[in-house]
């Protein structure tokens, strides 16, 4: 029962009390505002801030008071809790003094003990009741001024609490200040007084610096700067005669100038002057008064400059506020403090100089310290205060701000009821505030806008019905009807009539009629087709007597549109309903039936995959091969590979053709596009959907054609990779280090993104998917049928990248069926993979960087061609046909990518047999060229000359089987040329090709050997021919004589007569005899030498009249005209006359065109730059034909062709040269530069030597004429 009385009687909180007189300030404040609001004229929105300003203001007071109740409860429950601690401390301690009575005074806790006394005398509020002094000196001197203070730390005289640190020099008792600092945090003592001593010895009576430096440590060691006093002691006076008072000067200013000081000390020393002898006249032995007086006359100078100097030095400021004297006590005064403390009193036997210190500490009030350091208070103060004005301030801007953003659109609306001109440029100005609105609630309002009073959602609520109603009048209305008589205008027509207009009328008529049918359903609207439609209505129309430009206008009326476009299909209530036209359903209907009598609903299917491709196109950009390789570098966490040096293409994969686009959004977009069933039919051209297409069957057509589009995409960037030739072989090594490398190649990350978007739409099975797919095959095994055994499914591009994915090794081609009974595996690729082909790229390496660092690259180079050339087993060669293989796998749709797979090895086979050919070029002129040229240099038949060449030297560069020539060409091209009878031509295989023979090496080459087969039939020179003359009229006798022979004929029977030559004779003379009707016998032709017979022969003029005869003329003498003529046939050939080949016959200078070669000719040459094959298989065709020196032209001049010997009568059957194709006859002098043209074994030329000195010089010099070299 008394319980229950206790709680009836309980007095509530001063919170509560608090709080409701807040609540009821508030209410009274609130009702003042809204009935003097509207008498002062106070808008809505001004009464709206001050009632929020009146709520912010009670709940700040509301939150202030329970704050502050709070901290009193904490307070009081650490009171408490403290309170029972100190009483248990208490117990502790005087059991403990009571067992140990030798307990030392060092030993107790002085901050504790303080506590505990001002706690004993003010409660709780004992912290800042009384007035705490720190005195700072040495202490020696602190224990003669005041015993108990040095050595307990602290006592209490009265209001005062006087404490002192230890301090010895420079030692300083830095434990006892931090624990006075935690009992008061926030003013650790009101004042400092510094004690000094002033010194006799030393040249200054003080040390200034020592005192400013020990202010300066306590000062720190408090985190406080408390206003200092000094105190000087002296050694003079009887402490214990004179009464306790207190001498000196104190200040409140912060500064004191020396003159003031000085004026005061002088002022002291008069006063104490004054009252020391009164004093002492009261009392002789009282006369600390008078002894202070001298004591501050003496050092009147230099107390002034230490107070100036203490508050002015360099180690720490100080502010000085007083200069107090004191009597030290005597030593043997001096007592140990004995009694207790706890009375807070001072007795006789106990000196304290109560007077100096409660002096000290009544003028500290006057005057207030500083905190030193960070403090977390004053910085939170600072802090809280500064926001609390910035909130002030930001709500006054944003009041201000919404104030006249709402003010502006309430003036636009207002202004909207004008006329047409003027209601245009409002709405643009209407348009411009609900955007700018718009833009603050999708990115956020400007800051100065905000604290609580933004209004801009409402705002823009409010705003929306006007502006339906100015553009349903403004805008709609002119667009509708401008669209409406377009659309009669159509429906008018006849199909004729449109369709005569092609193509791009009935789409103008069927974007109408879209544009139409957007304003009356919002939903289907789309700004980027909408916009540019109503822009072209040129609607509405600029009023004729406008102020405005036709320009500005424009702009006006474009910027109304757009805005239009963009807010039309907004989800939006009954405000933006408002824009939404009620449609003709008859022009509709007749405009719809006109547009598809046209032109026919077509199925959308087209139109739905191309929609989806144009949507994702921007979104994903091309992807080029370095952007390729760097990403298939980071899915395979390896460095990025680069393919610069090897190959590149500027060619791209339109980005949404990879899997990246399909996955994130091409997917997605096929499979809404199946589950809307939206396929047979537009909306525009009917309001019923067709469902005739189901919405599977729809995906699998996307799927299918966006698949087929994405294999055709790579196949064009694939095919499109060109290989980056080196022309060297150190660089071509260094390629192939960089292909062959598993770690850096491109052609491996290459390899492994084409993998990664191969898998494009391959479905990933989970664990329990694979394990059931095991368990069917397990149990289907056994199946017979493989019309019911489960087929796997492939990935949807595991059959157009099957090729490639086959050499990686990937298992997105593993899904085919194989292994299965009555099942077909697929074929299978033997040995072909990306890594043997890497392995084949590292042994074509191995075999280059062979070649580079040997010391002779050009003659291993040659050797390693020469191996492959031949056909024996090479590295070289293997390798090669395995990169064709690999290329050959991938079929004819990657060829141009497989190209790519064996450019590395034809370009390490071109550098290598570039050498080759060079080495070999070498070879030939320096063993074979240069012997030739030495040998038969200035001989004949080689030159005009009288010296003939040697025969056995002949043979034994020429015979067909064991001459140096021959075994050259068997011996070192083999595999390169190839003897095909009499005829060496170039070999056809793969690895010849590379190799570019010179075509004068071959024409050199097969000339010796036809001449050499003829010539040299056994090993020596032996021709065996016969002769037969032939009747003239006007010759009786005729004798031919060579080698030793003669054929004699004087008009009787002909008869074939044998000749061998050489012929073993010892006269090589070879002449000519005939006798005439008319004259006697003559000679002529004479010939000596064993080449006589060939110098003959270059005299006549030869007809081939069959395959074996050939007739030769000779007409010695011209003035005449008589010829003599005779048949020659011989057993091979033309006998002797293909000697004639060796005329002027030089030995080719190279076997090989080099690359080097190939490029002087292309430095030097002056004419224009190639025509393209397609120009030139054009001309070919053409009436005029190209000029020389052109592929498929007529001949450069120089490059003589020779007609066939044809059997004619009369002199015009010379034998001379033709050009072809134009078949025209030139004479050669013997004034011009012999040509070396080849020569078939079927014609026969001559050529003028040294005339000899005959009769018939003259006449021998005219048949250059007619003679053809």
């Amino acid at each position: 029962m008394n319980d229950k009385n206790e709680n009836e009687n309980k007095t509530r909180s001063a919170g509560f009390f608090i709080g409701v007189a807040a609540v009821i300030v508030f209410l009274a404040l609130s009702v003042a505002v809204w009935v003097e609001g509207p008498r002062r004229g106070w808008s809505r929105e001004i009464l709206i801030i001050g009632q929020l300003a009146l709520a912010c203001a009670l709940l700040l007071a509301i939150v202030a008071v329970k704050f502050f109740e709070c901290v009193l409860l904490k307070i009081a429950v650490l009171r408490a809790s403290r309170w029972f601690a100190r009483f248990d401390a208490g117990k502790r301690a005087e059991s403990g003094e009571r067992n140990d009575p030798d307990l030392s005074p060092g030993q107790i806790n002085h901050a504790a003990a303080l506590r505990e006394v001002l706690r004993n005398r003010y409660g709780w509020r004992w912290g800042y009741r009384d007035r705490w002094l720190l005195v700072a000196g040495d202490t020696p001197l602190v224990r003669r001024l005041a015993p108990e203070l040095a050595d307990v730390g602290y006592i209490v005289l009265g209001n005062t609490v006087v404490l002192h640190a230890n301090q010895t020099r420079d030692q300083l008792d830095t434990e006892w200040l931090d624990q006075i600092r935690r009992l008061r945090r926030r003013r650790p003592i009101d004042a400092i007084v510094a004690v000094t001593r002033n010194r006799s010895a030393a040249n200054t009576a003080f040390d200034t610096d020592e005192v400013a430096t020990r202010l300066a440590r306590h000062a720190r060691a408090l985190r406080w700067a408390a206003p200092a006093y000094l105190l000087n002691v002296t050694d003079f006076g009887s402490e214990w005669l004179d009464p306790d008072e207190a001498i000196g000067l104190t200040w409140a200013n912060t500064s004191m100038s020396g003159e003031t000081i000085d004026a005061s000390l002088r002022n002291l020393v008069g006063n104490l002057a004054d009252a020391g002898v009164a004093r002492l006249a009261a009392d002789a032995r009282d006369r600390y008064p008078a002894e202070l007086s001298q004591h501050v006359s003496r050092l009147h100078e230099a107390l002034s400059n230490l107070v100036r100097q203490a508050s002015e030095s360099g180690v720490w400021r100080h502010a000085v506020h007083g200069l107090m004297f004191a009597p030290l006590f005597k030593e043997r005064d001096v007592m140990s403090p004995d009694s207790s403390i706890e009375n807070g009193d001072d007795s006789l036997d106990n000196p304290q100089h109560r007077t100096i210190w409660q002096t000290v500490a009544a003028h500290s009030r006057k005057v207030q310290g500083r905190r030193i350091g960070f403090s977390l208070s004053t910085t939170t103060a600072w802090i809280m205060t500064t926001l609390i004005g910035c909130w002030l301030a930001g709500t006054l801007l944003s009041g201000f701000a919404n104030r006249a953003t709402i003010g502006s659109a309430t003036d636009t609306v207002a202004r909207l009821t004008g006329a047409q001109d003027p209601s245009l440029q409002t709405l643009t100005d209407l348009d411009r505030q609900i955007d700018t609105l718009e833009i603050h609630l999708r990115t956020g309002a400007p800051v100065t806008t905000r604290f609580g009073l933004n209004r801009d959602h409402a705002l823009l609520d409010a705003l929306w019905p006007h502006y339906a109603d100015a553009a349903n009048r403004i805008l709609v209305g002119p667009i509708r009807q401008k669209l409406e008589a377009r659309l009669h205008q159509l429906a008018s027509l006849s199909d004729a009539e449109i369709a005569s207009g092609g193509d791009a009328q009935v789409q103008a008529a069927y974007d109408t009629l879209k544009t139409y049918l957007m304003l009356a359903r919002p939903q289907r609207a789309v700004a980027a087709f909408l916009t540019p439609q109503l822009v072209a209505t040129s609607a509405p129309e600029r009023p004729a007597g406008s102020q405005l430009s036709r320009g500005k206008w424009e702009d006006m009326r474009q910027h109304a549109i757009t805005f239009l476009a963009n807010h039309i299909g907004h989800e939006a209530g009954a405000s933006r309903a408002a824009l939404v036209i009620s449609p003709d359903g008859a022009l509709i209907a007749s405009t719809r039936q006109t547009i598809i009598g046209v032109r026919g609903i077509q199925n959308s299917g087209e139109a739905i995959y191309q929609q989806i491709v144009d949507e994702a196109t921007p979104k994903y950009p091309p992807l080029s091969l370095a952007t390729l390789l760097g990403d298939a570098a980071s899915q395979a966490s390896v460095s990025s590979a680069t393919s610069r040096g090897l190959f590149g293409t500027t060619a791209t994969v339109p980005g949404v053709f990879t899997r990246a686009a399909w996955e994130e959004r091409i997917s997605k977009a096929i499979d809404e596009a199946g589950e809307q069933r939206d396929v047979a039919s537009d909306w525009v051209l009917s309001d019923t959907k067709s469902a005739n297409a189901s919405p599977s069957t729809l995906k699998a057509e996307l799927r299918q054609r966006y698949f087929d589009d994405y294999a055709r995409a790579w196949g064009l960037f694939l095919n499109s990779l060109r290989w980056q030739p080196a022309p060297t072989l150190s660089a071509t090594a260094d390629q192939l280090t960089l292909l062959g490398d598993p770690q850096r190649s491109p052609l491996v990350a290459l390899m492994n993104a084409i993998v990664y978007q191969a898998g494009t739409g391959a479905n990933t099975q989970s664990l329990s998917d694979t394990l059931i797919s095991k368990a069917q095959q397990l149990v289907g095994a056994d199946e017979k049928d493989p019309s019911k055994q489960a087929k796997p499914q492939l990935a949807p591009l595991a059959a157009a990248f099957g090729p490639i994915l086959r050499l990686t090794g990937s298992d997105l081609v593993a899904g085919a069926p194989s292994g299965g009974k009555g099942v077909t595996p697929p074929a299978p690729t033997g040995d072909l993979s990306l890594a043997r082909y890497l392995e084949r790229i590292t042994a074509m390496r191995l075999k280059t960087s062979q070649i580079v660092s040997s010391p002779d690259p050009d003659a291993i180079a040659r050797l390693a061609a020469q191996s492959v050339l031949q056909g024996k087993t090479s590295d070289i060669a293997a390798s090669r046909d395995y990169a064709s293989r690999v290329a050959a796998s991938l079929g004819e749709q990657w060829s141009g990518f497989g190209a790519l797979f064996r450019a590395p090895f034809d370009q390490s086979w071109q550098v290598i047999v570039q050498p080759a050919a060079a080495s070999l070029n070498e070879i030939w002129r320096t063993a074979i060229l240069a012997d030739w040229n030495k040998t038969f240099g200035g001989r004949y038949p080689f030159a005009d000359s009288d010296n003939d060449a040697s025969l056995p030297e002949m043979a034994r560069f020429m015979r067909p089987d064991s001459g140096v020539i021959a075994q050259f060409v068997t011996s070192q091209l083999a595999g390169v040329v190839e003897r095909h009878g009499d005829r060496w031509v170039a070999a056809q295989g793969a690895d010849s090709g590379a190799l570019t023979i010179d075509p004068a090496f071959l024409n050199g080459l097969n000339k010796l050997t036809r001449t050499s087969t003829v010539l040299f039939p056994s090993g020596d020179a032996r021709v065996r021919y016969e002769l037969r003359a032939e009747p003239t009229p006007g010759i009786t006798d005729m004798r031919f004589v060579l080698s030793g022979r003669e054929l004699h004929y004087f008009n009787q029977k002909q008869e074939w007569t044998p000749f061998e030559w050489p012929g073993q004779s010892l006269e090589n003379l070879s002449h000519i005899e005939w006798q005439t009707e008319q004259g006697g016998l003559r000679t002529a032709l004479d010939a000596q030498g064993r080449f006589g017979l060939v110098r003959l022969l270059e005299r006549a003029k030869v007809t081939q009249q069959d395959n074996a005869r050939y007739l030769l003329t000779w007409t010695p003498d011209t003035s005449q005209g008589i010829p003599l003529r005779v048949q020659l046939r011989s057993e091979a050939g033309a006998g002797p006359l293909d000697v004639l080949q060796l005329r002027h016959f030089a030995l080719p200078a190279r076997v090989f065109v080099t690359a080097a070669a190939n490029a002087g000719a292309r430095a030097s040459a002056s004419g224009p730059p190639p025509l393209p094959m397609s120009a030139i298989e054009a001309a070919k065709h053409a009436a005029v034909p190209l000029p020389p020196g052109l592929p498929g032209r007529s001949r450069l001049p120089d490059e003589t062709m020779w007609a066939a010997p044809e059997k004619v009568s009369g002199r015009d059957t010379d034998l001379k040269p033709t050009r072809a194709p134009m078949q025209t006859t030139t004479a050669v002098s013997t004034t011009q530069t012999t040509p070396r043209p080849a020569i078939s074994p079927a014609a026969t030329t001559s050529a003028l030597s040294d005339s000899p000195a005959s009769p018939f010089g003259h006449a021998l010099a005219l048949l250059g004429d007619a003679f053809v070299f």
